[in-house]
């Protein structure tokens, strides 16, 4: 058998990846089929949203907005010569600046003020503007004038609304109630109070800031008489006068600067010297005492080795006509061994000398080095008395300095007191509204549709999600990638003329026609499947197709009593070989409809289904008719099915409408793919309400 002209399923994993658009154009397309299907929840919920924010109109009571503006500067108005004592302000200090002053306005001081100003505490005027009761009595340990305060400060800050636009200096000031003249009066007051608490802020911090300088200024005098009178006494202390005290450290570093180059230079010459004083004495200590220059160059030293030379030239010479026991002889030998040691004499006398020069002149240069050291100690006492004395000048010129800057900004101070306006002026009033700020019928009704538009599609999404249920091609395809053959309404027994579309779409299935065999199942018990069977066999004989119908659903046939045909045998006894296939084909009453029926039931029928009987007997078959139905068993439980498909050019899929939900379907036909089989579609069965609606442009 070949099934591979056949392959007509698109998830049975012959589709191509076709890229991130091909995705998103397939999302695109199941969302708007979604919301198309579901689309009566999208429109009733905007209807309800929209019905609602009209209802919300209708009951909302208007409520008028008044705004005032006030304008915060930098440095407050009027400061005579303010502007050079403020440094530039930074970006920070602005933005703290703007939110001190919002939140001054949201506190209830002001709120308090506000109430005191406008009389609001004791009357109804604030109450029945805002809608609210009255308290009546008190609670508690409060009376009822502080429940009333409490209830009147509540409502100004509850419905105050400051504003900072942009980055500017402005401060916009809103309040909104029932009674747009109290609005605009509650407004303008909330501006009045933020500039009379401003001035007093300003005043006092005035007041404030005078006191404080008066401190500093008695402590800086204290400080500066502090120091001028240790500098008297250090001054007094070291012999050093006022006048002199700045002159007299420059001389006393020029003689020390001076006494230490002339010891630097003789320190340097002694280390010379007593470089060649080591010099000498070491060469002296390492070699010959007779080979020293010193030595050689010696005139006593010359005359004892010359004569030396002659006692030993004499010597030689008489040597050669006495022996050495002859009285010239041991004379010469004497008066030569007195030359030698008086030359030893000599020489130890002028190597003791070299070391005696090594010795005075190491003792020469420590003398040079100590003097210097006490030169630098002196050197160094007059200098540290000397930044002693201009440290302390210097403490005394700088509280001096203090002092004097403190009196001046005192005296400043003391001459713009009550000259000086507050930071925050007065921009614009608050005019009486003439219409109200709230309820916006415009921005309502928009809120209303676009969250009526939100919760549809959300409870669209949700509904799709968890609707798993096979209505239309649409969720056909959407649920199992399969093509829709047809729809059968549901009646008791399904009419031929139904199925007789479905049997037309069966023969262009392939590019071959109509396939040899096909295998008729459903993914649960009851769709519908052998009805289908039943009605597609008779729709095929009205095409003049020859058909053989085997009920290959030896669990529970149903084709016996569908065709009204009650053999004894069928395709139980050809699989176990007791009878021939056509020995037990029978006709069905019907030209050009054969049956092969069940016949007995086997204890075990999906062992039958597997042997190679099964092959032999649909190749058998396959050559006397145009097509194979097969009505085989439920897939989901049993694996008589994928037994059977494995075997089968095509498959058809029953589907009931509105039952298989929970991925079931999706199971199924999974099952169907791995097994081998080529799904050619799908009949949706037992449709209620309207028939199916084929839409060109939906492909399907």
């Amino acid at each position: 058998m070949s099934r591979s002209s056949i392959r007509i399923d698109p998830g049975n994993g012959s589709a191509v990846e076709e890229g991130p658009a091909a995705r998103t154009v397939v999302t695109a397309r199941n969302i708007w089929t979604a919301v198309r299907r579901h689309r009566v929840i999208l429109f009733g919920t905007m209807a309800l949203c929209v019905l609602a924010g009209v209802i919300f109109i209708l009951l909302s009571t208007p409520d008028y907005r008044a705004t005032a503006s006030v304008e915060v500067e930098d440095v407050p108005a009027g400061a005579a010569g303010s502007a050079s004592a403020q440094r530039p302000p930074a970006p920070s200090d602005n933005e703290a600046l703007m939110q001190t002053e919002l939140e001054v306005l949201r506190s209830r001081s002001l709120a308090e003020d506000v109430a005191r100003e406008l009389a609001l505490i004791g009357n109804r005027t604030l109450f029945d503007a805002m809608k609210v009761r009255r308290p009546d009595q008190g609670s508690a340990s409060l009376s009822q004038r502080q429940v009333e305060t409490e209830a009147v400060i509540g409502l100004l800050r509850d419905n105050l609304k400051v504003e900072l636009p942009g980055k500017s200096r402005v401060i916009r000031i809103s309040f909104t109630s029932a009674d747009p003249v109290l609005s605009a009066r509650v407004a303008n007051s909330y501006a009045d109070s933020l500039i009379r608490a401003d001035l007093k802020r300003g005043f006092e911090s005035g007041v404030q800031a005078r006191r404080f300088l008066l401190g500093e200024l008695d402590g800086a005098r204290r400080d500066l008489e502090r120091a001028e009178r240790d500098l008297a006494v250090y001054a007094a202390r070291t012999g050093a006068s006022d006048d002199a005290s700045s002159a007299r450290p420059a001389n006393s570093a020029g003689a020390s600067a001076t006494r230490l180059a002339q010891l630097n230079a003789f320190r340097a010459q002694a280390t010379a010297e007593r470089i060649a004083a080591q010099k000498r004495w070491e060469s002296a200590r390492l070699s010959s005492v007779e080979t020293l220059p010193e030595v050689l160059n010696n005139g006593a030293m010359q005359q004892l080795m010359a004569q030396r030379a002659q006692a030993r030239a004499e010597m030689v010479e008489q040597r050669q006509f006495r022996k050495a026991a002859h009285p010239e002889m041991r004379e010469a030998r004497a008066r030569m061994e007195a030359l030698d040691d008086q030359a030893q004499v000599m020489a130890n006398t002028i190597r003791a000398s070299l070391k005696e020069q090594y010795d005075v002149a190491v003792h020469g240069e420590k003398q040079i080095e100590a003097e210097i050291s006490d030169v630098e100690r002196q050197t160094l006492a007059e200098r540290g008395r000397g930044v002693q004395m201009s440290i302390m000048e210097r403490t005394v010129d700088t509280y001096r300095l203090l002092h004097d800057s403190l009196l001046q900004r005192y005296r400043d101070m003391a001459s713009q007191a009550g000259f000086q306006a507050g930071r925050i002026q007065p921009l614009d009033r608050a005019a009486v509204p003439s219409r109200p700020s709230s309820p916006r019928i415009g921005s309502t009704m928009l809120l209303a549709s676009l969250g009526g538009l939100a919760l549809g599609l959300m409870l669209v999404g949700l509904r799709h999600v968890f609707d798993d249920a096979v209505t239309s091609a649409d969720t056909l395809a959407e649920r199992t990638n399969l093509p829709l053959l047809g729809t059968v309404p549901a009646t008791e027994r399904p009419v031929v003329d139904t199925f007789v579309p479905i049997a037309s779409s069966l023969l262009l299935a392939s590019s071959a026609g109509l396939p040899r065999s096909i295998l008729v199942t459903s993914a649960q018990e009851g769709e519908g499947k052998s009805s289908a069977v039943h009605a597609l066999a008779l729709a095929l004989a009205r095409l003049d197709r020859r058909v053989l119908v085997i009920d290959a659903d030896m669990r529970r046939p149903r084709q016996r009593r569908l065709f009204g045909v009650t053999p004894e045998r069928g395709i139980s006894e050809v699989m176990t070989g007791q009878a021939s296939a056509d020995e037990v084909i029978v006709p069905s009453g019907v030209s050009g409809v054969s049956l092969l029926l069940s016949g007995a039931i086997p204890p075990n029928p999906a062992e039958l289904l597997s042997t190679p009987a099964l092959d032999a007997l649909l190749a058998g078959v396959q050559e006397q008719y145009d097509t194979v139905l097969i009505d085989a068993p439920p897939i989901l439980g049993q694996p008589d099915t994928l037994l059977l498909a494995a075997k089968t050019q095509t498959t058809v899929l029953v589907v009931e409408w509105g039952r298989n939900h929970h991925g079931g379907l999706r199971v199924a036909v999974d099952r169907l793919r791995r097994s081998g089989s080529a799904i050619v579609g799908a009949v949706l069965t037992k449709q209620e309400g309207r028939a199916f609606e084929y839409d060109y442009h939906r492909g399907g």
